[in-house]
């Protein structure tokens, strides 16, 4: 019998276990402060090696990395810089420009978004990862917002999965609208 995922679509019950395992490992992490401060900076080195203006991340919830200060600090050091956050139309995500002082709304599932209609198109998308395999395949909440959404997006933006390495997981057993990561960063490498 299927289950209802986050979004409300029917997901495979082998997932939401490993859905369900992935994330307390996650919220039980004893070190966690380390780990995200390592990890944040390897995102922030990365970032910098990277020839582009326009980035969307996500706002951290359920215990997820938090890129916050980086993406402020991102945006101050240049001015031509422009950052965004999702928002759930539909069953795709758009993207509303965020900077720090952009008044924040709840939105699709009570995860802050800004309160407005302006929207930009992403060069990088940095996505947060429940579960990330070894062929750089994303686990989520099952909503499939991620996927769909790269599925239409023209240029397609890089997408990069950000996670904990208790996030590693051997495969997600992909199904054929799961989307593959351009790359994926933990506080212990890339892969």
């Amino acid at each position: 019998m299927a289950t209802k995922s986050i979004g409300g679509t029917p997901s495979d019950p082998e997932r939401g276990g490993l859905r369900a395992r992935l994330l307390a490992a996650r919220m039980n992490m004893e070190d966690r402060a380390e780990r995200e401060r390592v990890l944040v900076n390897r995102v922030s080195r990365w970032l910098h090696t990277m020839p582009v203006k326009r980035l969307a991340f996500y706002w951290p919830t359920r215990g997820e990395p938090s890129l916050t200060q980086m993406v402020t600090a991102w945006l101050a050091e240049d001015a031509t810089r422009e950052a965004g956050l999702p928002v759930v139309v539909g069953d795709l995500l758009e993207f509303a420009p965020w900077t720090p002082s952009t008044p924040l709304e709840p939105g699709a599932y009570g995860i802050q978004q800004p309160a407005s209609k302006r929207r930009m198109k992403p060069q990088l998308l940095l996505i947060p990862c429940l579960g990330i395999d070894a062929s750089r395949y994303r686990l989520g909440y099952g909503g499939g917002y991620y996927d769909r959404t790269l599925a239409r997006l023209s240029p397609r933006p890089v997408a990069v999965g950000i996670g904990f390495d208790c996030a590693r997981i051997k495969t997600i057993n992909p199904k054929p609208h799961d989307i593959r990561l351009d790359l994926a960063l933990t506080e212990g490498g890339s892969l």
